[in-house]
């Protein structure tokens, strides 16, 4: 009888309280939280905050040609600006990577512009962040942002 009571207590609020919440985004270590989308114009502006969990400092090298806004229809395009922190990155200056140290367990906002838009952008349910990996340096994933 105490073996039951005992299994009851222990496997029961588990069961309960022991539920994945599949709405946090972590890849790579890193946890991806969208503060907000807003079109203003012929801008969307995408902003973000990042935050790194295991690894005190961590690199984070965000490829600015493959980061991209990925359209109703599936179609990537390409962002105008993305500024992390006080660092800023436009697309004219065709500087392939943005480079960040994270801190561990401190958030850093990210701020992604797509200029000009069409009205498949306006509609748009996604954003993809590619970045290097932490394992494999050379090796670059992706994180998929949903709106």
């Amino acid at each position: 009888m105490a073996l039951a009571l005992l299994g009851i207590l222990f496997f029961v609020p588990r069961l309960v309280f022991g539920q994945e919440d599949t709405t946090v985004n972590i890849v790579d270590d890193i946890q991806f939280d969208l503060k907000s989308k807003v079109v203003n114009g012929d801008t969307l502006q995408v902003d973000l905050f990042v935050i790194s969990y295991e690894k005190d400092p961590r690199d984070f090298r965000l490829n600015v040609f493959a980061s991209t806004l990925v359209d109703g229809e599936g179609k990537s395009h390409m962002l105008h600006s993305v500024k992390m922190g006080r660092v800023l990155v436009l697309l004219s200056q065709r500087q392939n990577y943005l480079n960040y140290l994270l801190k561990q367990d401190v958030p850093v906002g990210i701020t992604v512009k797509f200029s000009p838009l069409s009205a498949a952008m306006k509609k748009a349910k996604e954003m993809k962040l590619v970045f290097e990996s932490l394992e494999e340096e050379g090796k670059f994933i992706e994180a998929r942002i949903r709106f």
